[in-house]
């Protein structure tokens, strides 16, 4: 525990050093920094509920995040991105049991560690941003882990077939990077064509992807096809308005290269509309399909929501998904939500409630919960409840 706390507190120092440098710029301004540092340190303690009657199980986190950029000048910026988390408490010996946690399936490179380890608590400290981009006139090119977004939906994207990411995983604002190269150009002000390649290291690994968007009728659309893991690709995806609501999609469609009668095509297609009313209130809901998704739940697959790597391919194990969101600005420093996702061929269901407060511009304090129901059999059913209060602070 001594070199657990003794790491967070050179953490902490590094932390306040750097940020009263990039800070310290009071003055006369003159010519634009080529060095900004952004981030946050959090601390947020969880609990898991099995059921009321018997024992709690607790676990903290102190998550930090750093964000260091450098400008050379008008056409290079270079990112580094970098996330340390301590977790102590009782649970800790379940996190080994998760390797995603700690690991993304989508790094060629390995800028991972587990710093220390002990029953109850690890270090953990990782680079999910390393890129260089370069642009000139009408062209950019990227290089490095970066986060490549395709998506058009707020909940799943069937078109983020770089670097999907869980709902569930709220605490990761920044979502998943990717190692990849990217070239994108832009013809016109309302239209981008974009080229990636993520490289693999086993067979069937590598993502070679081309995406055009442009905007027309008051829309947005796009399209793109490539090769995924195995697969040929090919998808659509929009974003526009009907009447004051959004109304967004995506659909792709994944198609085996081989072992063609052993594999199935798979589709994955996900809706959503939002509306703001005038005062604030928010709605939003929305809907996936997934082609290969399962209709009921077997004793032996009871684990599968959270231990399922996900992936534009399989972003949720059920067939269909149903979700529903509302939140509401009470006034300037608080703020609630109120989320939910039901499986209809088993009745299970998850709700997620959450309070945001404000208590500075830079200061603010998170206390919600995720809570899930059903048989024991079914897809939301045996997780019990998970309450979170978290404190964060911006920098």
């Amino acid at each position: 525990m001594l070199k657990m706390y003794r790491y967070f507190l050179i953490l902490f120092v590094a932390c306040s050093s750097l940020t009263s440098q990039a800070q310290d710029s009071t003055g006369v301004q003159s010519k634009p920094k080529k060095w900004q540092l952004t981030g946050y340190l959090k601390n947020m303690q969880s609990a898991q509920i099995a059921n009321a009657d018997t024992n709690w199980n607790f676990i903290n986190l102190i998550h930090n995040r750093e964000d260091l950029r450098f400008y050379p000048n008008k056409h290079w910026d270079f990112h580094i991105g970098m996330r340390n988390r301590i977790y102590y408490g009782e649970s800790v010996q379940y996190l080994t049991q998760a390797p995603a946690l700690f690991k993304s399936s989508n790094s060629y490179f390995d800028l991972q560690k587990i710093v220390a380890q002990g029953p109850s608590y690890i270090i953990h400290t990782t680079l999910d941003r390393a890129s260089a981009t370069y642009t000139k006139e009408k062209w950019e090119v990227t290089a490095g882990r970066q986060r490549i977004n395709w998506g058009q939906n707020f909940v799943w994207n069937p078109n983020d077939i770089f670097n999907a990411y869980s709902y569930f995983n709220f605490d990761y604002e920044e979502r998943p990077g990717v190692d990849a190269v990217r070239l994108k150009y832009y013809p016109g002000t309302t239209s981008t064509a974009e080229i990636a390649y993520k490289p693999g290291r086993v067979a069937d690994s590598s993502i070679i992807a081309g995406l055009y968007r442009f905007a027309s009728g008051g829309y947005d659309y796009q399209f793109l096809a490539g090769y995924v893991n195995g697969d040929y690709v090919a998808g659509a995806g929009w974003s526009g308005v009907i009447k004051r609501a959004g109304f967004t999609g995506e659909i792709t469609g994944f198609f085996p290269t081989q072992n063609i009668g052993l594999r199935t095509t798979v589709v994955s297609a996900s809706m959503g509309i939002n509306y703001t009313f005038p005062n604030s209130l928010y709605l939003h809901t929305a809907y996936l399909y997934s082609s290969t998704g399962m209709i009921k739940i077997s004793n032996t697959q009871r684990d599968i929501l959270f231990s399922q790597v996900v992936s534009a391919k399989r972003l949720s194990p059920a067939r269909h998904s149903v979700f529903a969101e509302t939140a509401y600005q009470f006034n300037p420093l608080l703020r609630g939500n109120f989320s939910g996702i039901v499986d209809p061929s088993d009745g299970s269901f998850f709700l997620g409630p959450f309070i945001n407060y404000s208590v500075s511009n830079s200061v603010e304090f998170l206390f919600g919960g995720q809570l899930f129901f059903g048989d024991s059999t079914s897809l939301y059913g045996g997780y019990g409840k998970f309450v979170f209060a978290r404190l964060k602070w911006s920098f």
